[in-house]
């Protein structure tokens, strides 16, 4: 019995086993939560732009205890009211080490059905920035692409791929002529 979770939800009304609650977790994420990867315009970066990965999970207030069992069980993150929609409240974890340590492992061992694709392609993105990667222009395009891949192929964006892409190319033929002798 999982006792110790007795201020965040009705014991009784838990699994008894650790690895149960833990898929379902997995099934509550794979209904109410996200893995997106954010492209935000910043001048001063390399290219232009910052790739921002975030896996939030979506909850009204009263299922707050849901949001609680997340952090426990998971380590990391942290909850906070949803901008705009004051009733609502998110998981939130965005510190791309808690990501790659206790995001990805947590849905590699328990698989998403729904979300499957859209996890693996920000498990892709999460460790190849962890890596680096984003630091040479084409690897960088690849990842946008990749992020752009997610979510309903990024129907939701606000900036058009080919104008990132585009944006990147004149960044990055600049910093081979500046490094140029």
């Amino acid at each position: 019995m999982l006792s110790e979770y007795g201020k965040f939800a009705e014991v009784s009304s838990l699994p008894k086993k650790r690895r149960e609650l833990r898929y379902y977790l997995a099934g509550f994420a794979d209904a109410e939560g996200c893995f997106s990867v954010s492209l935000k315009k910043q001048g001063g970066t390399r290219f232009g732009w910052v790739l921002d990965p975030v896996f939030h999970v979506t909850q009204n207030e009263q299922g707050r205890n849901v949001l609680e069992l997340f952090v426990r069980e998971m380590g990391c993150g942290r909850i906070m009211p949803k901008p705009g929609q004051q009733q609502t409240l998110q998981f939130y974890v965005d510190n791309r080490r808690q990501l790659k340590e206790k995001v990805l492992p947590f849905f590699r061992q328990y698989q998403l059905l729904v979300k499957g694709k859209d996890f693996g392609l920000f498990a892709e993105i999460v460790e190849a920035l962890e890596r680096k990667e984003h630091g040479d222009a084409g690897k960088f395009k690849v990842l946008v692409q990749k992020a752009f891949r997610m979510n309903l192929e990024g129907k939701q964006r606000r900036h058009e791929l080919e104008g990132i892409l585009r944006d990147v190319d004149e960044r990055g033929s600049s910093e081979t002529i500046r490094r140029t002798p």
